[in-house]
C-alpha cells in the first residue's frame, strides 16, 4: 500500500509539473514580445521565471533548471536597468546553478547557462570582484567541461564561452598567465564553424581579428551583425549585439 500510495504521488507531481513546464516554456519563447530593440518586456519573461519555478519545485527537472538558469540571464541583461536589481538576480543565478551543477554534472546545458549568469555577474560587480572571485579560471574549467561533454552544444558553446575568456581576461603574469588572444582567434573561429553562425559570436571572433591585427576582417565581420534585420524569438539579444557591434565598430574607425 505504501508503494501504492509513493508511486502515486510521484506520477502526480510529474502530472503537474508538465503543464507547468509547457506555460513556462511558451512564456520563455515569447520573451520579446512587446519589446523596444534590446528593453524587453518583463511580462512574459516574468511569467517563465514563475512558471520554471513552480516546476522545478514540484518536480525537479533538468529542463526546468536549465529554464530557470536561462530565464533569469535574460530577465538581469535585457529587462531591468536598475545595478543593486541585477546584482540581486545574478547572484541568485549564479547560487543555483552551481547547485544545479552538482545535480546535473553531465549536462552541458546547466554549465553554459551558469556560465552566461556568471559574465553578467562579473560585468555588474566589475573586474576588481571579478579577478578576487577567480572568475577566469572558474570560466576556463566549465568551458573546458562544455566542450568536452558535447562541444556542439549551443553552436559550439564551449569554444565560444572559452574564447571569451582568452579574449577578455588580463595577461597577468605569476596569476593569470594562460588568457592568450591568438587563442581566444582560433577559439571563437571553432564556434562560428560549429552549428549556426550566431550574432554574438560574429561580433566576439570580430574583436579578436582587430586585436590580432586583421583589421579588415574584422571590420567586414562587424559590418554583418550591424546590418543583420532580427527576427524571431532572439529579436532582443540579437538587438542588443547590433547595438553593441555598432558602437565597438564606431570606436575603432580609423
Amino acid at each position: 500500500m505504501k508503494l501504492v500510495l509513493l508511486l502515486l504521488f510521484v506520477s502526480t507531481n510529474y502530472l503537474f509539473a508538465q503543464p507547468e513546464l509547457e506555460k513556462a516554456n511558451l512564456a520563455y519563447t515569447s520573451r520579446s514580445y512587446g519589446s523596444e530593440k534590446n528593453k524587453a518586456n518583463k511580462s512574459q519573461i516574468n511569467l517563465a521565471i514563475k512558471y520554471y519555478l513552480s516546476a522545478n519545485r514540484n518536480k525537479s527537472t533538468l529542463q526546468a533548471s536549465k529554464g530557470i538558469l536561462k530565464s533569469y540571464y535574460f530577465y538581469g541583461k535585457y529587462a531591468v536597468d536598475d545595478v543593486e536589481e541585477k546584482k540581486k538576480i545574478f547572484n541568485n543565478a549564479v547560487e543555483l546553478g552551481e547547485r544545479f551543477i552538482l545535480k546535473y554534472p553531465n549536462s552541458p546545458g546547466v554549465r553554459y547557462w551558469y556560465l552566461v549568469n556568471l559574465g553578467s555577474w562579473a560585468e555588474v560587480y566589475g573586474v576588481i570582484a571579478a579577478a578576487r572571485s577567480g572568475f577566469a579560471d572558474t570560466m576556463k574549467v566549465h568551458s573546458e567541461k562544455i566542450i568536452e561533454i558535447d562541444y556542439e552544444y549551443k553552436d559550439g558553446g564551449g569554444y565560444f564561452m572559452l574564447g571569451v575568456v582568452h579574449l577578455r581576461a588580463p595577461y597577468v603574469p605569476f596569476f593569470l598567465s594562460w588568457p592568450d588572444k591568438i587563442k581566444a582567434e582560433k577559439l571563437l573561429e571553432s564556434a562560428t564553424l560549429t552549428g549556426n553562425n550566431t550574432l554574438p559570436q560574429k561580433f566576439n571572433y570580430a574583436k579578436a581579428l582587430y586585436k590580432n591585427n586583421q583589421k579588415v576582417k574584422a571590420k567586414k565581420l562587424l559590418e554583418e551583425v550591424i546590418n543583420f534585420t532580427p527576427i524571431g524569438d532572439n529579436k532582443v539579444e540579437e538587438w542588443d549585439q547590433i547595438i553593441e557591434a555598432k558602437k565597438y565598430y564606431d570606436s575603432i574607425k580609423e
